[in-house]
């Protein structure tokens, strides 16, 4: 039992890096339509200013992930105002911004890889590598972090969204661009701060990943697909389906792992499993957006 609880705990971390991933997705794609698939990229690179900043410089563990989240808020906007604006206002067809940031993509990457070389970089953990129970529960420090951190960017997201005049604007133009340009809302100001904060969350799953599986230039590409799973099944338009849909595919991953009679390499698949049946069967994901409950 200890060992099944113990397993409860790291799906749930996982889960939790996974929705963060899975919102990052939907902070853009809500608003804008564009599907970004650099998110994971994004990740990558604050994983690598976690390494920088944490494991070099040796920063204070709270001021360094600061540094990171804000990094990418520039990151984010500044990758909005080159790859995708000049297209947006050129009339270019839908198609072609995720094409460009697909672009950026290969881009994020190259420059890593050039920087930093192949190999891992370890990024240290918040609390060191103690364990900690509470209860029957019980984990590594760093998964009880990920999971309250996580927790309160979502409860901070789903204050934004529901409770605020600004998150009532991103809503609107989620629901209809032209409807919500003619009621004096600055679509080019949403873009850019959609963009801005996709980075940030990613950037802050890069930074608490990190110390798990090490900071190295190929991180992304995985984490873009298990977010982009988590996104489909808990639903594009809903915050909380985010989160849902990350704890959905992890705790699939690691049971998968855990008791299923495959060898650990064919677990790797699961998210792509995932993804085409929900994508075949319930496509809007678990939780409907809110204009199509309406």
């Amino acid at each position: 039992m200890n060992d099944f609880l113990e397993l409860v705990v790291g799906a749930t971390a996982s889960g939790c890096i996974y929705g963060l991933v899975a919102l990052s997705y939907l902070l853009i794609t809500r608003p804008t339509g564009v599907i970004n698939f650099a998110v994971g990229e994004w990740s990558m690179v604050a994983a690598f200013g976690g390494f920088v900043l944490l494991s070099r410089f040796e920063l204070p563990y709270p001021l360094g992930m600061a540094l990171v989240v804000l990094a990418m808020l520039g990151v984010g906007w500044a990758t909005e105002r080159v790859a995708v604006r000049p297209l947006v206002e050129r009339g270019a067809p839908a198609l072609a911004p995720i094409l460009a940031l697909l672009g950026m993509l290969v881009v994020f990457r190259e420059l890593v890889s050039v920087g930093f070389g192949p190999d891992p970089q370890p990024v240290p953990p918040t609390f060191g590598f103690g364990r900690l129970e509470l209860g029957p529960l019980a984990g590594s420090y760093q998964s009880f972090f990920i999971i309250a951190v996580a927790l309160a960017v979502f409860g901070a997201a789903w204050f934004f969204f529901e409770r605020t005049l600004a998150g009532k604007s991103f809503e609107a133009v989620a629901i209809d661009r032209r409807a919500a340009a003619l009621m004096g809302i600055n679509l080019r100001l949403v873009t850019s701060l959609a963009f801005a904060a996709s980075a940030a969350v990613a950037g802050l799953a890069g930074v608490l990943v990190a110390p798990n599986v090490s900071a190295h230039y190929l991180m992304g590409l995985p984490l873009a697909i298990q977010g982009f799973t988590a996104l489909v099944i808990g639903g594009v338009g809903r915050v909380e389906g985010a989160l849902l849909g990350g704890l959905i595919l992890a705790f699939a991953e690691q049971f998968t792992v855990r008791y299923a009679p495959v060898p650990p390499g064919l677990a790797m698949g699961v998210p792509l499993v995932l993804l085409i049946v929900f994508l075949l069967i319930r496509p809007t994901g678990l939780l409907l957006a809110r204009e199509a409950r309406a």
